[in-house]
């Protein structure tokens, strides 16, 4: 019997500002946990103290705030709300930066997307796992933004947010590692994902995307009309990747051939290729019938434990990097649905959480 069990759900409505302060007040605790979390991690690897990791963080805060007018406001919300300084409110979003050159990381994620032959409704049906350090905290946030846009936002404290939208527009998000030393990430990703997921039109948010996403990660993006593409970069370039047989896998290792060049997955995700692999193949057997219950299914595949597709904390990695899958979900862009399992989706239920609430 799988357990059944809620995320905290915070109501935000407003302006930037507004959204960020209510944001702060109502999860000041996991902000400053995922906070610590990050930042002791840094310590540990790099020998970065917390100041210094603070000062690296707010190096890309003049290109961010550029990049995005909403950003500044939003996170000096944040930092008043949650009783934060500005530096520890921005660093809170940008874990993935600074843990940027760090090696045998034990937690990253895996997606599988489909639409149009793959699926029974030619709709899109779009999931990962998020496998990050084990005890980071996971909130749910549904917005209304002042401009009438709603969101639901599965925010990954330290590292990314995972968004639907009532336009219709979702995400996924898998880390990658481009091993380019002399270049460094231009515009973070707190900036630039963020402003992809407030847009309407897919096409926008491509742009936005094709623009700024330049290593780190890569980012799916499926939509309401069945749309589905997935933007990887390096430091210097980008490629969007169509699906194949209305199938798009990701998992930690670059699927652009030349992209693997650079590519440093066998230092910083070692299995990502076996899951790579093993989602393609589960997706391809199930072509045709991919659902949300055939996709939640393949994310509780367990080929390869405790490095699976479900990942299990590996008892061979170091306490403080030991990683698993904290929640799972899988989004409906058409129904503008997210179905959220608060915990390895073997042992947790989907549950449903609707963009516009009621």
């Amino acid at each position: 019997m799988k357990q059944k069990t809620e995320l905290p759900l915070v109501e935000l409505a407003g302006t930037p500002s507004e959204v960020g302060r209510g944001w702060g007040q109502a999860l000041a605790g996991p902000m400053r946990q995922g906070l610590d979390q990050i930042l002791g991690v840094v310590q540990m690897v790099h020998g970065t103290s917390r100041a210094e990791a603070l000062a690296l963080a707010m190096k890309l805060w003049p290109a961010a705030t550029g990049f995005d007018p909403e950003l500044e406001p939003f996170v000096r919300g944040q930092a008043q709300g949650a009783g934060m300084s500005l530096e520890e409110a921005w660093a809170t979003r940008c874990g993935l930066e600074l843990l940027f050159f760090n090696t045998n990381l034990a937690a990253m994620c895996t997606t599988l997307a489909a639409t149009g032959p793959a699926t029974p409704d030619g709709q899109t049906v779009m999931g990962q796992n998020i496998d990050w350090f084990t005890g980071t905290p996971l909130a749910l946030v549904r917005i209304r933004r002042d401009d009438g846009l709603q969101q639901l936002v599965l925010p990954i404290l330290g590292l990314g947010e995972y968004t639907l939208n009532s336009a219709g527009l979702g995400c996924c998000l898998n880390g990658v590692a481009p091993m380019q030393p002399d270049l460094r990430p231009r515009i973070p990703l707190a900036a630039y994902l963020p402003k992809a997921m407030r847009q309407s039109d897919p096409a926008q948010a491509r742009g936005i995307l094709e623009q700024a996403c330049r290593g780190i990660v890569s980012v799916t993006l499926g939509d309401a009309r069945g749309g589905l593409i997935c933007v990887e970069g390096t430091l210097d370039e980008v490629e969007v990747l169509e699906p194949k047989g209305g199938i798009l896998v990701h998992a930690n290792n670059y699927r652009t051939p030349r992209f693997q060049a650079v590519d440093n997955y066998q230092m910083v995700f070692p299995d990502s290729p076996a899951r790579t692999a093993r989602m393609q193949q589960r997706a391809e057997e199930l072509s045709g019938r991919l659902t949300h219950a055939t996709l939640g299914e393949i994310l509780s595949d367990h080929q390869g434990r405790p490095n699976s597709i479900c990942r299990h904390p590996d008892p061979a990695v170091p306490p403080m990097l030991q990683a698993e899958s904290l929640g799972s979900f899988i989004m409906l862009p058409a129904q503008r649905v997210m179905l959220v399992a608060a915990g390895n989706p073997c042992t947790h239920e989907y549950l449903r959480y609707e963009v516009a609430g009621g």
